[in-house]
C-alpha cells in the first residue's frame, strides 16, 4: 500500500512538471522568440518584433549588407519609446515633454554611439502588422536609408500595443539604430 501511495505521489508530481514545463510563457506561446545580441548570446524578442528584426536582416542581406544585431540598450530604449508613445497618445522622434531626440533618449539608455538613428510608425489591423509596417519604410527614402545604412550594424526594436489617436488595437514600432563608439 505504502509503495501504491508512493507511486501515486511520483504521477501527481510528474504530471504537474510535464504541465508546467510543456506550458510556454505567453509572449512565446504568442511567436516570440530568442535571437543574436551584439557581443554573443541571446535577448528575447516578441512575435512582432522578432518579425521586424528578421525583415530588416533580409533587406540588408539582399544588398549583401552586414546583418544587424539586437544591444539591450537599444531595445529597452525602443520598447520605451514605442509604449511612451502609446501611452501618452503623440507619435514623434522627440519624447513629449521632454523635447529629447532619439539620439538623446538612446543615450539616456545606456547605449553610447558614433552613430545614431530611428525609424518609427504605427497601425492597426492589416496596416499594423510587421511586413506591412516593413513595406512602408522601406517605401519611405528617409527609413529605407536608415535600414539599409551599413554603418549602422545594432538595433533595437519595440513594440506596443493599445489605443492610439482613437484606434483601438493599434500597434506602435520603434526602432533604434546605432554603431558604438
Amino acid at each position: 500500500m505504502r509503495h501504491l501511495a508512493l507511486l501515486l505521489v511520483a504521477v501527481a508530481v510528474a504530471v504537474a512538471a510535464t504541465t508546467f514545463l510543456a506550458t510556454p510563457p505567453a509572449a512565446e506561446a504568442a511567436g516570440g522568440g530568442n535571437v543574436r545580441k551584439c557581443g554573443g548570446g541571446k535577448i528575447f524578442l516578441k512575435a512582432d518584433e522578432m518579425r521586424v528584426f528578421a525583415l530588416h536582416n533580409r533587406e540588408r542581406r539582399e544588398r549583401n549588407l552586414r546583418a544587424l544585431c539586437v544591444h539591450p540598450a537599444l531595445e529597452r530604449a525602443a520598447r520605451a519609446h514605442s509604449k511612451d508613445m502609446i501611452r501618452r497618445d503623440y507619435f514623434s522622434h522627440n519624447t513629449k515633454g521632454r523635447n529629447e531626440s532619439s539620439c538623446q533618449r538612446v543615450r539616456r539608455f545606456g547605449y553610447r554611439y558614433s552613430r545614431c538613428a530611428e525609424n518609427i510608425a504605427w497601425g492597426s489591423g492589416p496596416k499594423g502588422e510587421p511586413d506591412s509596417i516593413m513595406r512602408m519604410w522601406m517605401g519611405s527614402n528617409g527609413h529605407r536609408a536608415n535600414i539599409l545604412d551599413g554603418k549602422l550594424r545594432e538595433v533595437g526594436i519595440g513594440t506596443y500595443s493599445g489605443t492610439f489617436n482613437g484606434t483601438r488595437d493599434a500597434t506602435m514600432y520603434t526602432a533604434d539604430f546605432g554603431t558604438r563608439r
